[in-house]
């Protein structure tokens, strides 16, 4: 079973490492904590197995997501899902959390950039209706990214909650 953990400074390296294994450019320990150190900044890993032991099998650290609110806008930094895991919800279920979490913060938007030719995250992207905004020509060293925006709808209270009174006069 995916349980998601939030993420924390003694996960960079396991994080890291994981972003090895899916970027041709990974990010290192130490970007990875500089990320998880930025003001509005959140991040979760989805764990298979209760174990954050590194595996190309369960149990493990299946995948990660980290993103970062700054007022109304909201920006997935990057998203990663290991190989045995991929086509079996986990990209997805680590998207909808950030959204989630980005949309109660108060963002409206929630940006992201992807590569060009990577086919299944844009599709991935598209069903949880993001729309290409623009291109950014040899982003990923020689390989165009396209940026993407998504609206935000604000949570539904959840019954018995205290209703939002509006602004007091």
């Amino acid at each position: 079973m995916i349980e998601l953990v939030a993420a924390a400074m003694p996960h960079a390296e396991v994080m890291a490492g994981m972003h090895a294994v899916c970027f041709a450019e990974p990010w290192s320990p130490r970007s990875m904590a500089e990320v998880l150190l930025m003001p509005g900044s959140q991040g979760l890993i989805a764990v298979d197995g209760a174990s954050l032991r590194p595996s190309l099998a369960p149990p493990g650290p299946a995948g990660l997501v980290m993103w970062r609110c700054l007022g109304d806008e909201a920006e997935i930094l990057t998203i990663a899902v290991l190989p045995p895991w991929r086509r079996q919800g986990v990209g997805a279920l680590l998207l909808t959390a950030a959204l989630r979490d980005a949309a109660a913060r108060g963002a409206a938007t929630m940006f992201l950039e992807v590569a060009a030719d990577n086919d299944p995250a844009q599709a991935l992207y598209r069903r949880h209706g993001f729309e290409p905004l623009g291109r950014r020509k040899g982003y990923y060293h020689g390989i165009d990214a396209l940026t993407m925006r998504l609206p935000l709808e604000k949570p539904k209270s959840t019954p018995g909650a205290a209703e939002d009174p509006g602004p007091v006069e």
